[in-house]
């Protein structure tokens, strides 16, 4: 068998490869925490006076999340066979995709910002552009958790100012598996909860950043002493311009430090390869593997949780604001600049509950995920767990029919086991597929299909719950608790079977 290794894996390397997550959520946070705004203040909708049934922001809400989510699910496994191809060809497919991937982005606010008119269809446009760009910074992040497992870096290379003995690394270890009745050697792996532990800090350092500073730049830029005139459609766009510049910045950064993993890769075996024949042997490979599909089930739900916080949160918590007459219309105008303000700044504060939970949460699941007596299966039905708990508590309690008080300790405690488990399912399935023995040169492919596996849960969320959520407003958080029970119930179907 060929030795696999990447060598050389520096600090800055490291750097920018939890900086990619820490970017990339923090402008997916500030895109979904503004949408509902961006709706009623630039597109122009506005909750028809005296009900509620007749704003129907629910559905362009949950139509957005679709079409983001079927342009993701479409893209992913060719982007992650794109990978493996480039690879192939002598390039470093992860180096380039990622980095990239924010100049798209970039792209897409600048239409936000400048292009999009007083027109729905211009915003599924440009969600399905920033769509792209985030799919391609996201399903690499498993990809670059695989290269940093398998790679020569030890923390002790943080610690620049001591020298080091120079010894040649080769994470080969021969062992015995049995797969399909045939015994093949295995490629034996570096424990990797510690890396995922840690770039689930950096996303969650992400997302408190977006919630902190990015989300509050319409309100910055909007109706201050400064600037009396301007409105809060004017905050919005000239947001958008920032965080596109933001964007941009990333993508230097990403370019220049990123790992470049050309010439690393065997492909003595491989280099004849078509990108279908690379993209088939992806899906080949996860038909049989039963730790791939546990991962993609825990893809599945940690992205379907993601969403219900990053959209459906702030959807309830304008929902509340508007029941309570704080946000209606008046004389053609929001009455809103001051009144729909404080929702708009609560629904900042209770997203950063739950991103702050997460953000503390992830030190502990990537301790959990490399414990030899927990291990990362059990970590992920354990966050299967807490989500269901979390999600069938603050749909249920506490609610009457349309009616939920956001501002209760119920709210906030469940909203917090739903950080917590946010966290711990990403965690516990990016480790188990970056961890998967003697698949790295197909690590793009089944990245792609694990992100098609999130994508599915997030189609149904958003379009389901984005449906149901204009006559029960907590209907995304029921339908999640559900997805938890199904997590539960897969887990335990192969723990049964040996496979878990």
């Amino acid at each position: 068998m060929n030795c696999h290794r990447y060598i050389n894996y520096t600090p800055l390397n490291y750097l920018a490869f939890n900086y990619a997550g820490f970017a990339c959520v923090a402008i997916i946070v500030f895109l979904s925490a503004t949408q509902p705004f961006y709706i009623k203040e630039v597109i122009g909708i506005a909750p028809a006076p005296g009900t509620s049934k007749d704003t129907k922001i629910g559905h362009i809400i949950g139509g957005l999340g679709f079409i983001d989510e079927l342009t993701a699910m479409i893209v992913a496994p060719l982007l992650g066979a794109l990978n493996d191809n480039l690879n192939l060809r002598g390039y470093s497919g992860s180096k380039i995709i990622q980095s990239s991937s924010f100049v798209i982005i970039a792209l897409s606010l600048l239409g936000f910002a400048k292009l999009c008119g007083n027109l729905i269809p211009d915003m599924f446009i440009f969600r399905s552009v920033f769509a792209i760009g985030v799919t391609g910074c996201m399903s690499m992040i498993t990809v670059t958790l695989n290269e940093l497992t398998l790679s020569d870096f030890e923390f002790s290379k943080l610690l620049f100012w001591k020298k080091r003995n120079m010894i040649e690394y080769n994470p080969i270890i021969l062992q015995e598996d049995v797969e399909d009745g045939r015994e093949q050697p295995v490629v034996a792996v570096k424990k990797n909860g510690k890396y995922a532990g840690l770039v689930g800090v950096c996303t969650g350092l992400g997302a408190i950043f977006s919630v902190s500073f990015l989300v509050t730049l319409p309100v910055k830029f909007s109706g201050n002493d400064n600037n009396p005139d301007i409105g809060m459609k004017e905050g919005l766009k000239s947001s958008y311009l920032v965080v596109m510049t933001f964007a941009l910045i990333s993508f230097i950064a990403l370019f220049l430090f990123l790992y470049n993993t050309r010439g690393d890769l065997d492909t003595e075996t491989t280099d004849k390869k078509t990108y279908v024949e690379v993209l088939k042997e992806g899906f080949e490979f996860s038909k049989h593997n039963k730790h791939a599909q546990l991962a993609y089930c825990g893809g599945f739900l940690s992205r379907s949780t993601t969403v219900a916080t990053s959209i459906f949160l702030p959807l309830m918590v304008y929902n509340f604001y508007y029941n309570i007459g704080e946000c209606k219309t008046g004389n053609g105008n929001w009455a809103g600049k001051i009144s729909c303000h404080e929702g708009y700044v609560f629904s900042a504060i209770l997203s950063g509950v739950a991103q702050t939970v997460s953000l503390l949460a992830a030190p502990v699941f990537g301790y959990l995920v490399d414990s030899p007596r927990f291990g990362k299966f059990k970590t992920l039905a354990t966050a299967g767990a807490i989500g269901a708990i979390g999600n069938f508590g603050l749909s249920l309690l506490n609610t009457q029919g349309n009616s939920y008080n956001p501002k209760t300790f119920t709210c906030f405690f469940m909203v917090s086991l739903i950080g917590l488990s946010q966290i711990g399912l990403i965690i516990s399935s990016m480790s188990v597929l970056s961890g998967i023995p003697n698949a790295h040169n197909i690590m793009g492919s089944l990245s792609g299909f694990y992100s098609f596996c999130g994508g599915i849960g997030i189609m149904i969320i958003t379009s389901l719950g984005g449906f149901l959520s204009d006559y029960w407003i907590l209907s995304p958080f029921f339908i999640l608790g559900v997805f938890n029970l199904g997590l539960l119930w897969v887990y335990f179907s192969f723990a049964k079977n040996g496979n878990a």
